[in-house]
């Protein structure tokens, strides 16, 4: 007798991964007498500074954005955060509407138009999708970076898509994150670190929701440096949650003595270099109903 084999609700898959990987994450917070509400507040400044870092090299992603886009052309970047995509869009769009729910990531991306002098971005404090209502729809919608703690992702896809007259861009990482790569977690608490999910898991999503997303997958180099040890424990301590326990912050402040290195004239840059990021797109309405 041959065996069946099931068929994989991906979307299903998808939440259970998120939903995993927050619950190891906020229980670690818990034990340590504090929540996650204001994760990104605490994240902000060390967010910009790799957001700069990245505005200086090659970006895969938005160039694909910009091949997508035509004059006159109004854009959504949803999780806008500090403006990596939204500043650099407006050079090109008629209009950029940017998105997310951060007021610290907000503020460091009104502090950046202000000072390139953009008329034309509009910014708007909200998550996603329940900030839908308060924007129109546009010609190209982009998302970077967004998905991966989303829960409800079936509803916050079909909101991308539904906002979109003419393309849909998501950036999603191939691998885990470069950070997760230096094994930080598992030397600070002693146990692995579960996985987010994957541009893969994106795009079986889609599949499953009848899109056939194209997909462009880019090897990128990106020197993450850092001005001093210290420097590199307050931009990754929130990520890998830890606190004020003594113990936890020597872990840390170790395992980064000894993964960083040292290059003359660079300071402490990560070993973890040149790895792979995707492009997922379509054209708009390509989500069955």
């Amino acid at each position: 007798m041959t065996a069946r084999i099931e068929p994989i609700d991906y979307v299903e898959r998808w939440r259970r991964i998120v939903v995993a990987r927050r619950e190891q994450h906020d229980a670690v917070c818990s034990a340590q007498g504090r929540d996650t509400s204001d994760y990104w507040a605490r994240r902000a400044a060390g967010f910009r500074k790799f957001a700069q870092e990245g505005a200086a090299m090659a970006d895969p992603y938005l160039e694909c954005v910009l091949r997508h886009l035509r004059p006159g052309d109004t854009v959504l970047d949803v999780g806008a955060g500090t403006g990596r995509h939204a500043v650099p869009l407006a050079a090109h769009a008629r209009r950029v509407i940017a998105l997310d729910p951060s007021p610290a990531m907000l503020g460091f991306l009104r502090q950046d138009v202000a000072s390139h002098g953009l008329s034309n971005v509009e910014i708007v404090e909200g998550t996603w999708p329940g900030a839908a209502d308060r924007v129109p729809q546009v010609d190209v919608v982009t998302c970077a970076h967004v998905l991966y703690p989303v829960e409800e992702i079936e509803t916050f896809l079909r909101a991308l898509d539904g906002h979109a007259r003419r393309f849909c861009l998501l950036n999603l990482m191939v691998r885990q994150p470069w950070f997760d790569q230096l094994q930080l977690w598992e030397t600070v608490h002693g146990e692995p670190r579960l996985p987010q999910p994957a541009y893969i898991d994106a795009v079986n999503v889609l599949h499953q929701l009848g899109c056939y997303a194209n997909v462009e997958l880019t090897w990128v180099e990106q020197r993450r440096g850092f001005e001093s040890l210290e420097d590199a424990f307050e931009r990754f301590a929130e990520s890998v949650a830890v606190a004020d326990d003594p113990d936890q912050r020597r872990r840390l402040n170790e395992a980064l003595a000894a993964r960083l290195e040292l290059v003359e004239g660079e300071g402490l840059v990560s070993p973890v270099r040149r790895y792979p990021l995707a492009t997922v797109w379509w054209e708009a309405g390509a989500l069955k109903r």
